[in-house]
């Protein structure tokens, strides 16, 4: 499959030219996750390294602009597909998408915080409480634009007849009101501040670990299943229609799994207690690695395997997908984490943030897909 396309019906649109070194499947797989890795390494080093930083803002306001930098790319790349740079060529398309997702991503939450807060003090930046709270808005507007772009087939407005660009809008109005909608049902009434008390629907942490596990179920349905069950049904209306919903069911079956996992397998006794009441949202930390290894499976190891049974194919790839998934979040909390990136353990032998690392992993790894196309590399 493609790089994430905001269109199922129109990916084959999307080329990449054949530039620079030229490498077998698995070698180009390994060399893009190799330069993914260095890459946000460097920045790490640069920004949040508790030991290294030259210029420390971890955990904050850093993952903020991470966060919003992931969505306003998903703004670009799949909303409006990249509408107004086909005409530059390569790494100059590369380059200019990049540094205008880096503006926005100051700018749209700066806004809010220093803009917003001063409304309403739950996203303000005094004391370092705003950061958080814009931060949560990608969690539910990177389902809630993505979905519109992927799973969706862009409809309603991918069958209007209008431009790329009015599509893109239309796109961004409706992934306005679907993330407005989440946030202010899931996230809002937790972190409010009003006088007036808000009925809460979900705790916090359920709430942040239940929508990462429907992240992942969008992600599995789309990018590893081709976007099955939901394609079987031939209406596009119908099809996206499932798509949005369904993904609900199939991520709150995999909440409860992940829970299961993580209590069980995943980590020791004593970190879940020490962790105590944030524990419901540590699927998201498990998820993440999934996420990443989702995307880095459909977009650079070119989804294998394409040889066997559709069935057979499937499976395979969400096996493979699931166990880096899994191997990788163990690596990372009982070593990586505290030996290499230097983040803080829990419990002697576990810690880490992953969703911080891995989400700059994401974002790295879909600028030089999506925005650079591999530029300086091709697959054979």
């Amino acid at each position: 499959m493609e790089p994430i396309s905001p269109n199922i019906d129109v990916q084959e649109k999307i080329s990449f030219v054949s530039t620079g070194l030229v490498l077998r499947s698995f070698t180009f797989s390994l060399a893009v996750f190799l330069i993914v890795h260095a890459i946000s390494l460097g920045v790490w080093r640069l920004f949040v390294d508790s030991r290294l930083a030259v210029w420390k803002y971890s955990p904050q306001p850093f993952g903020m602009y991470l966060f919003w930098g992931i969505l306003v790319l998903v703004f670009i790349g799949f909303n409006f597909n990249m509408a107004g740079f086909s005409a530059l060529k390569q790494p100059v398309r590369g380059c200019v998408a990049t540094v205008l997702t880096f503006a926005l991503a100051f700018l749209l939450p700066a806004t809010l915080v220093y803009g917003y807060g001063a409304l309403d003090s739950a996203f303000s930046a005094v004391g370092g409480t705003g950061y958080g709270a814009v931060g949560l808005i990608v969690l539910i507007g990177f389902y809630g634009f993505g979905i519109l772009a992927t799973g969706m087939a862009g409809w309603p407005w991918s069958d209007s007849g209008l431009s790329p660009v009015l599509s893109g809008f239309a796109q961004l109005v409706s992934g306005c009101c679907l993330t407005g909608l989440g946030y202010f049902l899931l996230i809002y009434p937790s972190i409010s501040t009003a006088s007036a008390p808000h009925a809460i629907l979900l705790p916090l942490p359920v709430a942040i670990g239940w929508f990462y596990s429907v992240i992942v179920a969008w992600l599995t349905t789309f990018l590893i299943f081709d976007n099955w069950p939901w394609s079987m049904l031939r209406r596009k209306s119908h099809m996206a229609l499932a798509a949005l919903v369904g993904n609900f069911l199939l991520g709150t079956a995999l909440y409860g799994v992940h829970l299961a996992l993580l209590r069980w397998v995943l980590i020791p006794p004593d970190a879940i207690e020490k962790i105590g009441e944030m524990f419901p949202s540590w699927p998201a930390q498990l998820g993440v690695w999934i996420a990443f290894w989702l995307i880095f499976w459909a977009n650079v190891a070119g989804n294998w395997p394409n040889r066997f049974g559709m069935g057979t194919n499937r499976v395979i790839r969400a096996a493979s997908c699931w166990s880096l998934g899994l191997i990788s979040f163990v690596v990372y909390t009982r070593w990586f984490s505290a030996a290499v990136l230097h983040e803080a353990e829990i419990v002697p032998g576990f810690g880490g943030d992953p969703l911080t690392w891995v989400d700059l992993l994401n974002y790295v790894m879909l600028i030089y897909v999506v925005y650079f196309q591999f530029y300086g590399l091709s697959r054979k």
